[in-house]
C-alpha cells in the first residue's frame, strides 16, 4: 500500500503525522487490496479538516471531515473509511445481494 500525507496552511509534526501513518496502516484489517492512501490535513480558518483518497481495485473512495480539531477530523474520516471498506468487501463477496431485482 502506497502512503501519502500532506499538510495544507500547516507544519505537520512528527507526532501527528507518526498517528496518521499508524491508524492508516490498520486499514488492512477491513480490506487487503488497497493500492494508494492520500491523507490531506488542512486548516481553514477555524476548521480543520480531513480528507481520505483510498484507491482499490476498479473504484476511489473519497471522504471528507471537518471538525474543530484535526485529530477529530482525522479520526472521524478513518471510521467512515472504515465502514465503506466493510461495505465495498462485503459488495465483492456478494454481489447478488447488491443488485435489487425487480418483480
Amino acid at each position: 500500500m502506497n502512503f501519502n500525507i500532506t499538510a495544507r496552511h500547516f507544519k505537520l509534526k512528527d507526532d501527528l503525522k507518526n498517528y496518521v501513518e499508524e491508524k492508516v496502516k490498520k486499514l488492512d484489517r477491513y480490506y487487503d487490496n488497497i493500492l494508494e492512501v492520500d491523507v490531506v490535513l488542512g486548516w481553514e480558518k477555524l476548521n480543520r479538516y480531513t480528507e481520505l483518497r483510498i484507491k482499490v481495485y476498479n473504484k476511489q473512495i473519497v471522504i471528507k471531515e471537518v471538525s474543530d480539531e484535526i485529530r477529530k477530523s482525522f479520526d472521524l474520516a478513518l471510521d467512515r473509511a472504515e465502514r465503506q471498506l466493510k461495505k465495498y468487501k462485503e459488495k465483492l463477496r456478494n454481489p447478488a445481494k447488491s443488485k435489487t431485482v425487480e418483480v
